[in-house]
């Protein structure tokens, strides 16, 4: 070996190893840049997994891996000890407010004793009898007992305790009206609780476009005793009530017979099951008897 071939092989050497130490500085930078862009990135998806992860662990479904079942209404209801119940106190004798605030009537005692049966306390949520259904269907309230009846338009959306009262609907008018017959209110004005079985009755029974929907029961009977209408329709006990108070007469004829229960959400068969169970034991031990006695004017 020459002393060119030897100084060319050290200027080799020398050179790879500059050009080696270049491309690993070249390389650790780029890609320390690289993770440190990646990095934020990185963090915020194992977040949003975790996130993810602890959501469906508390959804309370049932899982494929045996996770836990999801509270029926009625079990919630238990663990609570208190169930919500949508009211609008306004019609008396079923619920109204005495002299103090308190409401009563003959729902309100049934309602008190339905849930010693079951054990458990009650809230009433006081609303316009327009606005019972919505709430129940949107879960603001757990059930509506307000005088509620039985329609087939109600059952397709809603389920029903089994009934607690039966009556119907019946028409006070004022005694110097000259009115004896449905018949004779033939284009005349009617006031009638709005979005109720009432308002049905009177649709169905008498002719006449001129029927005025009242969010307040005293209301309407308060525009028949001013003269402001012909006629005002609701349950019987309610008209008997009335009538009784303020000398309304009372046509012979009922625009139909109807069942009063407990209004309840579809897809809560246990609650279903409860309630009517409770009511059913205070039909037999004599109770809804004693109330319909307390609360209903004698005929």
């Amino acid at each position: 070996m020459n002393m060119n071939m030897k100084t060319n092989m050290k200027i080799n050497k020398t050179t790879n190893r500059t050009i080696n130490r270049t491309i690993n500085k070249s390389t650790g930078s780029a890609q320390g840049r690289l993770t440190g862009r990646l990095l934020p990135l990185i963090l915020a998806a194992l977040l949003l997994l975790s996130l993810a992860l602890a959501g469906c662990g508390g959804q309370g479904q049932t899982s494929a891996g045996g996770g836990a079942a999801a509270q029926t209404l009625w079990e919630q209801i238990q663990e609570k000890g208190v169930i919500t119940v949508g009211n609008s106190p306004d019609y008396d004798p079923f619920e109204f407010e005495d002299g103090t605030g308190d409401v009563i009537g003959f729902d309100i005692d049934l309602l008190t004793a339905i849930c010693g049966e079951l054990g458990i306390t009650y809230e009433l949520v006081p609303l316009v009898f327009d606005n019972i259904e919505t709430a129940v269907q949107t879960g603001q309230v757990n059930v509506g007992m307000s005088g509620f009846s039985i329609t087939p338009a109600r059952q397709e959306t809603f389920d029903f305790s089994t009934p607690y009262f039966s009556g119907g609907q019946a028409v006070a008018v004022n005694p110097d009206s000259g009115y004896t017959t449905v018949a004779d209110l033939k284009g005349k004005t009617i006031t009638v609780g709005m979005s109720t079985s009432g308002m049905e009755a009177v649709e169905a029974n008498i002719e006449t476009d001129d029927v005025i929907g009242m969010d307040n029961y005293a209301l309407a009977f308060m525009q028949l005793k001013n003269k402001g209408c012909d006629a005002t329709v609701a349950d019987l006990p309610v008209v008997q009530k009335y009538a009784a108070r303020d000398g309304f007469l009372i046509l012979d004829e009922i625009l139909s017979y109807e069942d009063n229960a407990i209004l309840i959400k579809k897809g809560n068969p246990d609650l279903v099951e409860a309630l009517s169970g409770a009511i059913e034991k205070l039909r037999d031990d004599g109770t809804i008897d004693q109330l319909v006695e307390k609360w209903m004017v004698s005929e």
